[in-house]
């Protein structure tokens, strides 16, 4: 018998089952083309359900939201316009000092009222007032002319008056650019912010903006007048705290939040010379700069409690 030498068939054949051995068994085009569709199909399957869920989300917070201004805000955006107005008509030319009655009587001074002081340069739309105000701060101006003993107050008003800026922030879920904000949240850690910042609205701020709207009396305006001497030291843009350090001429404004008037419109310069007393002078610059803002504005407070007697 004659035994033959080599591999078995064809040396091309014999070659390939050599490679399939070296190399393992290979996927067809077909195999492949039907597991890559496949993968495809779930990330296809993924994201729509994905979105559809996100989807969701969106509209379920966005239904709670609505609930909240058809309550809320029905009473909030009122009062916030008639406040807007309010500063835009103390920004046209000034009309002259007037103190009515119920100013003089000091009544408002142990009432819960609501407060700004902004540049009169910046209270030109609703929107500037709204941009300035967030970062408004209550001054000595307010501390000292509502010096009066304040009937114990709760909420909104432990601190008497309450800023508009916080009203602000308080009722921010309430307004368009929110809603826009959530309606273009393309993932769910963006749409999950969305969801606390609501959360947290409902638990602590929404309860503020109603204390205030239930119970301010009186809206309080500052506004403060350029003036060449209020340009910072280091040439830069006047601001509020530049303002505060020098003599320049300020609107006050009081308007009774319950009848809509007026009651009170004076324009002021308030001016004071501090002078430190003892071994431990104040020696840093920006305590100092505080130490006059004060001093100033309690200066400009004493001349309306002047002008109310």
């Amino acid at each position: 018998m004659t035994v033959r030498k080599g591999p078995r068939g064809l040396a091309s054949i014999a070659r390939a089952r050599g490679e399939r051995a070296a190399n393992g068994p290979r996927w067809t085009t077909r195999a492949g083309a039907l597991a890559g569709g496949a993968v495809i199909a779930g990330l296809v399957a993924h994201m729509f359900v994905s979105e559809h869920e996100l989807s969701a989300g969106r509209q379920a917070l966005l239904a709670k939201q609505r609930a909240v201004v058809s309550t809320l805000g029905t009473e909030w955006f009122p009062l916030r316009d008639r406040i807007e107005q309010d500063v835009l008509l103390a920004a046209k030319p000034y009309e002259g000092d007037e103190v009515l009655p119920p100013a003089r009587s000091g009544e408002f001074r142990t009432q819960p009222g609501i407060y700004l002081r902004m540049r009169l340069a910046d209270a030109t739309t609703a929107g500037r007032i709204r941009e300035v105000a967030v970062d408004a701060k209550r001054d000595a101006f307010a501390a000292c002319l509502l010096r009066e003993p304040i009937k114990p107050q709760k909420g909104a008003f432990a601190e008497q008056p309450w800023n508009l800026g916080q009203a602000y922030a308080a009722t921010r879920i309430l307004t368009p650019e929110w809603v826009q904000a959530v309606q273009t949240a393309d993932d769910d850690l963006r749409l999950r912010v969305f969801v606390e910042q609501y959360d947290k609205a409902i638990r602590e701020e929404i309860p503020l903006a109603i204390d205030v709207i239930k119970n301010a009396q009186f809206f309080l305006l500052v506004l403060d007048e350029d003036v060449p001497e209020g340009v910072p030291a280091d040439g830069g843009p006047i601001g509020e705290e530049s303002l505060q350090l020098v003599e320049h001429p300020a609107r006050i404004w009081l308007f009774d939040l319950k009848t809509q008037r007026e009651i009170l419109r004076l324009r002021r310069s308030g001016s004071a010379r501090v002078v430190q007393a003892g071994e431990r002078a104040v020696s840093d610059d920006e305590t100092r700069a505080a130490m006059q803002r004060q001093a100033n504005n309690c200066s400009l407070a004493n001349q309306v409690e002047f002008a109310l007697h």
